[in-house]
């Protein structure tokens, strides 16, 4: 019996789910949308740790009982087993954010009756499992080198009339109203969530994250419109085109230079760290073209970054900090004046 499967299947299977979670999500008219979206994007997760398992000669399985047949893991042990064998990309997102996002899921998932009655609660499951895609994303690419947009045709036709929920308005109002038990309950592990990611200094950004989707007419975007997104998409000279970004590029990325330098501290990983080795490694990784860490404000022509480029600069090896400040010293002069701003 092959212990580790087929991680070439289980990845196939996996990015079949996810696809088709996405496409169960956009369909315009559907019931019980949310937790048929939640099911299939869990099990899309639990296929690719398996994926990431198998790809690394790991088992996928729990350890056989006698009497009883061969068990594969949850999602969950299959995220310990992943933790404890060392094979987490050090690209991909914080393992930490990305367990409570998908514990946060699967409460729903496992609790969907108690939801169905609540105004507005799609909401919160609508942020949670977008910021849930974006790790997915970010996994693939770190851990299979696949793209998923390579599965994903965008040509929507978005018609929502109604006004969106602000998620953030949602849980003020649900934290002082006299919400169902289980909704109070669900928010009571969000706030638990966040702090316990705060206090570890990860990206809350990926826990749950706050897009707004906006219909525009494409002879009207202006330069100032194309801003942070998730997906640019393309469209002929007489389509549309839906333009996702985050809710305030102020607030995806609130830091400037010397926050980071504050935040990091005097040491990197055992190297001495200034703003100068953050420009250094800046530049030696072009972290300034990626949407993902840096956006330029085009008032000031500052550079702002998200608190992503926290958790890349920890990732870093004393001996990769290194060869980013050799090439930095190495660089042309002009560069060095280009980059200074």
């Amino acid at each position: 019996m092959n212990y580790r499967g087929s991680y070439r299947k289980l990845l196939g299977n996996s990015k079949a789910a996810i696809v088709g979670a996405i496409e169960i999500y956009n369909k315009p008219r559907f019931e019980y949308r949310d937790e048929c979206f939640v099911i299939l994007l869990i099990n899309g997760w639990e296929l690719l740790l398996k994926a990431l398992l198998s790809k690394n000669h790991q088992s996928i399985y729990y350890k056989k009982k006698r009497g009883q047949p061969y068990r594969t893991l949850s999602w969950s042990d299959a995220l310990t087993r992943v933790e404890s064998r060392g094979i987490w990309p050090s690209s991909a997102p914080p393992l930490l954010a990305v367990r409570r996002n998908l514990e946060l899921l699967t409460v729903y998932r496992d609790n969907a009756v108690h939801y169905y009655n609540e105004p507005n609660f799609g909401v919160l499951i609508y942020s949670f499992s977008q910021t849930s895609i974006v790790n997915y994303r970010d996994l693939l690419t770190s851990g299979f080198d696949h793209s998923l947009g390579d599965e994903i045709t965008w040509h929507l036709l978005p018609l929502g009339l109604a006004p969106p929920v602000d998620p953030l308005a949602y849980l003020r109002e649900a934290s002082r109203a006299s919400s169902a038990r289980a909704v109070g309950d669900f928010i009571r592990l969000i706030s638990d969530a966040t702090a316990e990611l705060e206090a570890a200094n990860i990206d809350t950004g990926r826990l749950l994250t706050i897009f707004s989707v906006s219909l525009q007419s494409t002879k009207k975007i202006s330069h100032a419109d194309v801003v942070v997104g998730v997906q640019e998409v393309a469209a002929d000279e007489n389509g549309e085109t839906v333009v996702v970004r985050p809710l305030d590029p102020n607030r995806s990325h609130p830091l400037f230079q010397k926050n980071i330098v504050e935040q990091i501290g005097p040491t990197l990983n055992g190297v001495k760290f200034t703003a100068y080795t953050f420009q250094a490694i800046a530049w030696h990784y072009r972290l300034k073209s990626k949407a993902r860490y840096c956006w330029i404000d085009d008032d000031t022509q500052r550079p702002r970054w998200s608190r992503d480029v926290l958790t890349f600069l920890r990732s870093l090896t004393p001996e990769a900090i290194g060869e980013s400040l050799a090439a930095y010293k190495k660089r042309p002069a002009r560069g060095a004046l280009q980059d200074a701003a």
